[in-house]
């Protein structure tokens, strides 16, 4: 008997996109808290310009790279195809390096930047973690019973 693609049961991770679901969020959450941290360091806190702006511009790579990561993290999970999640993956390595800088690197480190960053740690490695487990699913032959 024949099977096309639509007859088989779905393939795709619950828990990777109940992280990614709440990761979306976490990132809005993260994004604007940070902003509003490196307002107000900038403001207090004796900086050098040329440092501020560093910080500043590292919080936009963050933006655009987790904005990248979590759109091809609910591609590949949805549409159960692996480059995708492959892309995903690669990402999550500079997403947890821009965390580790934000909790231990920055010239001033908050209690709340590095509780920020320990979530957003979190999340990356569970999202790594399920990430694998979705890519070798998904790279089996599908069998139907």
């Amino acid at each position: 008997m024949v099977y096309n693609r639509q007859s088989l049961p779905p393939q795709s991770l619950l828990p990777l996109q109940i992280l990614l679901h709440y990761n979306y969020y976490y990132f809005i959450l993260f994004i604007l808290a940070e902003i509003l941290i490196v307002a107000w360091k900038g403001t207090i806190l004796p900086y050098r310009t040329s440092t501020l702006a560093a910080e500043a511009s590292l919080l936009g790579l963050y933006l655009i790279c987790e904005s990248i990561r979590l759109y091809l993290g609910n591609k590949g999970n949805l549409t159960e195809q692996a480059f995708p999640l492959i892309i995903f993956i690669l990402l999550t390595i500079p997403m947890v390096l821009a965390y580790v800088f934000n909790m231990v690197f920055q010239t001033y480190v908050l209690h709340l930047d590095a509780i920020l960053s320990y979530i957003g740690i979190t999340f990356c490695g569970l999202e790594f973690i399920l990430g694998i487990v979705a890519i070798v699913q998904f790279s089996r032959p599908r069998i139907s019973s």
